[in-house]
């Protein structure tokens, strides 16, 4: 008896509160979920609580919103957001990526057909992952010596131009090959290769492998280890950082593999090396918990994840550089003059000098 008081007081309050809002055309009552929606103040809200729905304070959110529409006009798709308006399609598309609220449930929120927030939804992830061209840039030869120089100041190591590492996104089983996607903590899975600077900046995304994959076959099959001992991806003696995942070359350099009698002088360098690589793991961990979405992936189709996943970190790179646009890097094709086999064996054996000089500098 007392619930169905409870419940009169409730509905007495909300019709009231329904009569007083009836006149002001901005706030709109969903009938099912009780709520009012003041579509228009989401623009209006404080910054604080404006970045914590949205993952980015309101001038932030502007630079966004003009760098999408100008994307989608110069592509003849700018009348595909008329109807609510591009604003709106992309703090919806913010909300589902920040949030573990289903595309409904979303829809409720901003007073729209669950259909309707589908559709918004992909064609802004669509121009998301298509602006990774802007956003996701391996550093030129000047900006590469600048991160070097960071990453030594920060941490000791020297000539780091990046760290590599991959990070697993969970989802749910595909349709097709799905033995393919189940990894070794027995979830299925879409493998995420990064190589981020001393910024927390992704500078290299691979995405789409599957999880049964390990990260050294994930690198030797993306364009990034394809070219790196093609093409001067790393100028002068630069290098990246990896985990023991991966072989060892000029290019990437991974820690002594400890089977208990490492010297000291190889501890020390393990120290300085993992010290440096916690960057990769920190831009990850940054990355899946602003863009909570990565964590409750459900759809079956992996085109639809990969560019999902591609567009999370196109936004990640677009809040730390705080929406300045770099130019974009233009690699030339080398050729395949040389063969690619016989250039890794080299750099295989470079790599052990390397790590070795670098062990004695810095035991030094």
């Amino acid at each position: 008896m007392d619930d169905e008081i409870d419940y009169d007081e409730e509905a007495a309050e909300l019709f009231m509160l329904a009569m007083f809002f009836d006149d002001d055309d901005r706030f709109q009552f969903n009938e099912r979920s009780r709520i009012w929606v003041d579509i228009e103040s989401w623009r209006r809200l404080g910054d604080p609580q404006f970045e914590k729905h949205f993952r980015m304070d309101t001038s932030l959110f502007e630079v966004l919103l003009v760098a999408i529409g100008h994307h989608l006009e110069i592509n003849d798709r700018w009348q595909r957001s008329s109807q609510k308006g591009l604003d709106i399609a992309l703090l919806m598309v913010l909300w589902i990526l920040a949030t573990p609220d289903s595309f409904r449930a979303v829809g409720v929120i901003f007073e729209v057909a669950e259909g309707t927030v589908h559709f918004h939804f992909k064609y802004i992830i669509e121009a998301l992952r298509e602006m990774a061209v802007y956003y996701i840039q391996w550093p030129g030869e000047l900006e590469q010596e600048s991160i070097a120089a960071a990453f030594e100041e920060m941490y000791g190591y020297p000539g780091v131009v990046g760290c590599i590492d991959g990070c697993h996104i969970n989802v749910t089983a595909p349709l097709e090959q799905k033995q393919r996607y189940f990894d070794r903590k027995h979830n299925y899975s879409i493998l995420l290769q990064g190589v981020c600077d001393h910024r927390l900046v992704f500078r290299d995304v691979s995405v789409g492998q599957p999880g049964s994959v390990g990260d050294k076959q994930t690198f030797s099959r993306s364009p990034l280890g394809q070219n790196i001992f093609r093409d001067p991806t790393i100028v002068f003696d630069n290098h990246l950082l990896g985990d023991g995942g991966y072989t060892l070359t000029d290019k990437v350099l991974i820690p002594y593999r400890d089977n208990g009698n490492l010297t000291r002088c190889q501890k020390v360098h393990n120290y300085y090396l993992s010290r440096s690589r916690s960057c990769v793991e920190r831009a990850f961990g940054l990355l899946k918990g602003k863009w909570r979405w990565l964590k409750y992936f459900h759809n079956y189709c992996i085109d639809y994840l990969v560019d999902s996943i591609m567009a999370c970190t196109v936004l990640h790179n677009f809040i730390i550089l705080e929406g300045d646009i770099v130019e974009e890097v233009n690699h030339e094709d080398a050729g395949n003059e040389v063969e690619l086999r016989q250039l890794i064996n080299e750099a295989k054996a470079n790599g052990i000098l390397k790590r070795d000089y670098i062990a004695q500098y810095l035991f030094a």
